[in-house]
């Protein structure tokens, strides 16, 4: 979908939310604007720098009154270059009248890792994790915003990615950067008050640093127009982007020496890889190919 199309789509998104929010007397919920206008989207086009890419997860549902604002905050985010936007629905919100097509109850699991690994004792939805590291309700989209900001300014330690060299095939490489110190893994960085236990049962400082990170690859589709009949969110004409259908770990690097895989890869569908710390700590790297 090219910037314009996508910034209508965004208008269209954006007008529906104020509509059917005010509609549920919610709309003090959108006091935080999501953009000035959608023609005024904000892209990151490849050739703008950026020292590195960050990872964005959006745990959403179709069911879930409050998603919308999160929801269309991934129009303008699938536009970036330096941002790679996911979106993993969830099926816990199912029971209210109207199943998520694209619910997985993996996404949830992997939401429920992230609350556990920082000491929450619940996990909601809209729900933004980045990098791994930052979690925040997904309708502040300012603070999403900063929070992208300031991850994209830190200079990455590795240079890693991909290309696909044949139809079903996908080539990883990945090195550490000339003076990058290599990531402190199952550190306690970014957890919760249970850091100190997890940590003294997984390993030592010594030991942790020869745990290798987890090499993950996603799939997702860029873009789906669905029409909502029942439940919270009943009548809308809803717009999704970067909707993931498949996350899986294929293997594990220690950085000891350059990274060199090739996998199996079938579809057309966008692939990411990821590069995070193991126990799902900080995602450190990651590389995308459209």
């Amino acid at each position: 979908m090219n910037p314009s199309a996508m910034a209508q789509a965004l208008r269209q998104v954006w007008q529906e939310t104020c509509s059917a929010m005010a509609g549920a007397g919610m709309l003090a919920l959108l006091a935080v604007p999501l953009l000035p206008g959608a023609a005024q989207a904000q892209l990151s086009l490849p050739t703008e720098d950026f020292a590195s890419q960050v990872v964005l997860e959006l745990y959403t549902s179709q069911g879930c009154a409050a998603c919308p604002p999160a929801d269309a905050m991934m129009a303008e985010l699938a536009m970036r270059e330096d941002v790679i936007a996911l979106a993993l629905h969830v099926d816990y919100w199912d029971y209210i009248g109207w199943a998520d097509i694209f619910a997985d109850p993996e996404h949830a699991e992997r939401q429920k890792r992230y609350a556990r690994r920082h000491g929450h004792s619940t996990i909601y939805t809209p729900q933004v994790v980045v990098n791994g590291v930052d979690i925040i309700e997904g309708f502040r989209v300012m603070q999403v915003m900063d929070l992208i900001a300031a991850r994209r300014s830190r200079a990455g330690r590795i240079d890693l990615s991909i290309e696909r060299p044949g139809e079903d095939v996908l080539e990883i490489s990945a090195q550490m950067l000339e003076g990058g110190a290599p990531p402190l893994l199952l550190s306690s960085r970014g957890m919760g008050p249970a850091a100190p236990a997890m940590l003294g049962a997984l390993a030592t400082e010594d030991e942790s640093r020869q745990q290798p990170l987890s090499l993950q690859l996603v799939r997702y589709m860029p873009a789906a127009h669905i029409e909502i009949l029942e439940g919270e969110n009943a009548g809308r004409q809803a717009q999704y982007f970067n909707i993931v259908t498949s996350w899986e770990m294929i293997g594990t690097w220690d950085m000891r020496a350059p990274l060199r895989l090739s996998v199996q890869m079938e579809g057309e569908e966008p692939a990411v890889v990821i590069l995070q710390e193991p126990g799902q700590g900080e995602i450190v790297a990651a590389a995308r190919l459209r």
